[in-house]
């Protein structure tokens, strides 16, 4: 019916609007940040468009790549690869990986959470502190001004002031 697809037109606009707000500021999270794959360049207008009357806008282009819009102004991004990257529209960015590799940005912390397959944790926070959990307890952190601290699993603790640590980051 006509109202059935200006409501579905209404939701594709507020989702269309949403999503150019957050936008640019996913893509410049993603090439700032080296822990996250690069997505590829805008390969130009969708070979596929569908809106749902639940305000979601699905897009799939030539490379294969598919774009969905929700109205809430998320939006995720599906290559052929399998790489997942969701941009929330509180500015977080979530990227999946085939090999279960999760890479998490929090906006507001401005600290990003890598999850490797193996159950090992990597937090870098915006002061440059770097601290890597592994799944058997044992914690590595290293400081901005290099400074390393290794905490067993058994609670003891081992500090080396400015010393360059073995998280290579």
């Amino acid at each position: 019916t006509a109202a059935e697809a200006a409501a579905e037109a209404a939701a594709a606009a507020t989702a269309e609007r949403l999503h150019g707000m957050s936008r640019d500021h996913g893509c410049a999270v993603l090439s700032a940040n080296p822990y996250f794959e690069p997505l590829p360049v805008e390969e130009g207008r969708p070979v596929q468009e569908d809106s749902h009357a639940d305000g979601k806008v699905e897009r799939l282009y030539r490379s294969g790549r598919c774009e969905v819009l929700y109205a809430t102004g998320t939006r995720k991004d599906v290559l052929p690869s399998g790489l997942q990257t969701v941009f929330f529209c509180n500015g977080d960015v979530k990227q999946t990986a085939t090999s279960r590799r999760v890479v998490y940005y929090h906006a507001e912390a401005e600290t990003t959470h890598v999850s490797e397959p193996d159950g090992t944790q990597l937090y870098h926070f915006p002061n440059g502190q770097v601290e890597r959990h592994f799944a058997d307890g044992l914690k590595e952190i290293v400081f901005a001004d290099g400074s390393l601290k290794v905490i067993l699993p058994s609670g003891e603790v081992h500090e080396q002031v400015g010393a360059a640590g073995p998280l290579g980051v």
